[in-house]
């Protein structure tokens, strides 16, 4: 039977991380070994400017947009009333579990980060995904956003809204 030490012991070595960052040696310490210092990266976070929020403004989307379906998902869009093309998700239970919905978002909103549309006007756009959006290469699933937000925009120029 071993018992434990039979003084006090120091904490592990083991810390918290720091958030969106990573380590760099900066330089040495008294002893020779590098001493690390945290360089903050840029984020890549979807900011609440960027998204479509409240159940009015997804209704408003619906009500004035033009409807677009694609192989992998459908998308909604209408002129934006603010200066920031924005994004809303709307992944039902349909969609599969919880871990799948969370996937198929953060896809979405990777996809739309690179390629936001309404460069010369800012839009308002709801993607509802696909169960098949789950199996599709990330390249895919782009060139079906990219073309799905290409028709949207033809008509949304075409009926003059």
């Amino acid at each position: 039977h071993q018992e434990g030490a039979p003084g006090p012991q120091a904490p592990s070595g083991e810390g918290t991380q720091a958030p969106d960052g990573f380590v760099i040696a900066t330089g040495m310490s008294g002893r020779g070994t590098p001493r690390p210092s945290v360089a903050a990266m840029p984020t890549a976070r979807f900011r609440k400017t960027q998204r479509v929020r409240r159940r009015g403004e997804f209704q408003t989307v619906f009500d004035q947009g033009v409807r677009i379906h694609g192989r992998y998902l459908t998308v909604v869009m209408a002129p934006a009333s603010g200066a920031l093309s924005r994004l809303g998700i709307i992944a039902s239970k349909k969609l599969g579990i919880a871990v799948s919905r969370n996937r198929a978002k953060r896809l979405i909103r990777e996809v739309f980060r690179h390629h936001a549309p309404g460069a010369g006007r800012p839009v308002d756009v709801l993607v509802m995904p696909r169960r098949e959006l789950l199996e599709t290469p990330y390249e895919a699933v782009e060139a079906d956003f990219r073309g799905a937000c290409r028709r949207a925009l033809a008509r949304l120029g075409a009926s003059g809204r």
